[in-house]
């Protein structure tokens, strides 16, 4: 036809069941079915790969942490992990809405479960600077209450309608299915002299390595993050929350990954 240009290939020609579908030869896209396809992957590829900026790897980008107890060591009903009690309850282990028993003073709110009596050795050391509390309290005993393995995990003051806390026959993972007292590596036991100083007020003004108060991400002081306040169980982990499975998971506020749990208070 006159008038209309003759093409010609000049350069390789990408083809696919005899259609071209990228011709630098026209500069152009020919938009084929595979062409669509293979643009649509890229743009899924990169929405996936970059985070603030930077490349990560698809595995790591796509992991959700696991919000909340239900299905893990901290549900202790007939659906938790190791099935601790018969009971279908899960907040009633610890808390309770109704009739929480008054004089505890462990600042949980509407605290349910029976609170530990026990003595326990705490954490002493010539080089520990803040000072640390005779015997756990808040939060700390709270945990210990469970983690000590001398009360058992469904001795409650308000029980489920269902009756089911005292209920041990099914459990697994370190519950004694007679007597529903915690045992194994998770029982700390009473002896707290070779575990993190927990109950130790925070001084970072008494070494040189404590970052202040205000500077601490991620980790939790009680009551609040200001010098004096009180290192707890919870101060590095969460009960409410499993966590990164390979990060957080189990029940860390903060990542091991790179020590990085650590050095949210000590600096090296």
């Amino acid at each position: 036809m006159a008038g209309r240009p003759t093409y010609q290939r000049r350069h390789f020609c990408f083809r696919w069941r005899g259609r071209r579908w990228y011709d630098p030869n026209e500069r152009k896209v020919i938009w084929s079915t595979l062409s669509l396809a293979l643009v649509s992957l890229g743009l899924r590829l990169l929405s996936l790969g970059f985070s603030s900026g930077q490349l990560v790897p698809l595995k790591a980008a796509s992991a959700i942490p696991r919000l909340g107890i239900v299905g893990t060591a901290h549900d202790l009903s007939a659906g938790g992990l190791h099935h601790v009690t018969a009971t279908q309850e899960i907040c009633v282990f610890c808390h309770t809405p109704h009739r929480s028993l008054e004089g505890i003073k462990q600042t949980i709110p509407v605290w349910n479960h029976v609170t530990t009596t026990s003595h326990f050795t705490m954490y002493a050391s010539a080089r520990l600077k803040g000072a640390v509390d005779a015997q756990p309290l808040g939060p700390s005993l709270a945990c210990l209450s469970c983690h000590d393995g001398t009360v058992a995990m469904g001795a409650l003051h308000e029980v489920p309608p269902d009756g089911g806390q005292g209920d041990y026959s099914q459990a697994t993972g370190g519950v004694n299915r007679v007597t529903g007292l915690m045992e194994g590596p998770s029982a700390t036991g009473r002896d707290l002299s070779s575990a993190h100083p927990i109950a130790v007020t925070y001084r970072d003004d008494l070494h040189p390595t404590l970052r202040p108060p205000s500077e601490l991400v991620g980790v939790k002081l009680y009551p609040s993050n200001v010098r004096g306040a009180k290192v707890q169980c919870a101060s590095c982990h969460d009960p409410h929350n499993f966590g990164l499975e390979g990060s957080t998971a189990p029940f860390l506020r903060v990542s091991k990954e790179g020590s990085s749990l650590c050095l949210a208070c000590h600096m090296v």
